[in-house]
């Protein structure tokens, strides 16, 4: 390990990290042995495994790099159409070409980074507009266009800003890849202890009632511990004043994210997007978080920069 390698650090950091969340799985599934009511002691210890596995495969990802980030983002991205189109019930021609962009998509912003939009952006939009005309349906053509739409820009297109700091930011920006990730789940962790504890006023009661006022200032407090973390490997590059700004981002990040797919499922009338990942049901209830993070932060970046 090269303790001047910003990967290098953040691979230190995740791995620390995972190591206390198991243990302190563990320690809360023991005391709560036995009790009933609140978080059952198996659902913490599945949420916590869950937690260390994605912390394992994004580690062996940003090991590899450019190719591995973009490989890992081509498959979380291409898991989170499948859950978005059958929650839809989109019809097959459809799923495909998401998956078809998709994987265009992560192809050129692998290879321009945030300059393949000039080009990516006219082409896929005409190959979605394309589909009412090519199969005519007047009872759900252009429904279905507008979800396969919203869709393709809420998972692949947002996702893919991770990629782009990858490409553009080299290891640094592989880096803060790792760490806004840690801190989303940071941030879930701390919003979900917080509101247990402390909640009483419901924060958007039609969206998700479960949540309170009293959970964002856990959001923050997750945040802010997940990201200490990761300064060694961030504030050489990206300096003190961006790190600490990237505690009200990700915070912040975190509740749109989490709130707009509660919307999601509230309009396709399900509780969780998917049941394969222990814990949390689908990708999307585990990713719903960085999905809008990792934009806001790649684009605070930019913003800082050009100025």
């Amino acid at each position: 390990m090269n303790l001047d390698s910003p990967l290098d650090l953040a691979t230190i950091a995740v791995m620390g990290i995972a190591a206390l969340g198991l243990l302190g799985g563990a320690v809360f599934a023991i005391s709560r042995r036995g009790r009933t009511g609140g978080l059952a002691p198996r659902t913490a210890m599945a949420r916590a495994g869950s937690y260390a596995a994605l912390a394992i495969l994004i580690t062996v990802a940003a090991r590899a790099g450019v190719v591995g980030i973009g490989a890992l983002i081509l498959a979380v991205g291409s898991i989170g159409i499948a859950e978005w189109a059958r929650l839809f019930d989109l019809p097959i021609h459809h799923r495909v070409s998401m998956l078809a962009g998709n994987v265009a998509l992560v192809v050129a912003v692998g290879i321009a980074g945030g300059a393949a939009a000039d080009w990516l952006v006219g082409g896929l939009v005409l190959v979605g507009a394309a589909w009412p005309v090519i199969r005519a349906d007047t009872g759900r053509a252009v429904r279905d266009l507008g979800f396969a739409a919203v869709g393709f820009l809420v998972v692949p297109v947002l996702l893919v800003h991770g990629l782009a700091l990858a490409v553009e930011l080299h290891g640094a920006g592989i880096a803060l890849f790792v760490a806004l990730a840690v801190a989303c789940a940071g941030s879930d962790v701390g919003a979900f202890i917080v509101g247990r504890t402390f909640g009483r006023e419901p924060l958007a009661p039609r969206l998700s009632p479960s949540k309170t006022r009293a959970g964002v200032v856990g959001n923050i407090l997750g945040a802010a511990i997940g990201l200490a973390a990761f300064t060694p490997a961030l504030v050489p590059t990206f300096g003190v004043g961006f790190v600490a700004a990237l505690v009200p981002i990700v915070a912040a990040g975190s509740l749109w994210g989490d709130l707009l797919e509660s919307a999601v499922k509230r309009e396709a009338h399900v509780k969780d997007a998917g049941e394969w990942l222990p814990g949390f049901g689908g990708i999307l209830d585990r990713i719903d978080s960085l999905l809008v993070t990792v934009a806001l932060a790649y684009w605070a970046y930019r913003i800082l920069a050009a100025l």
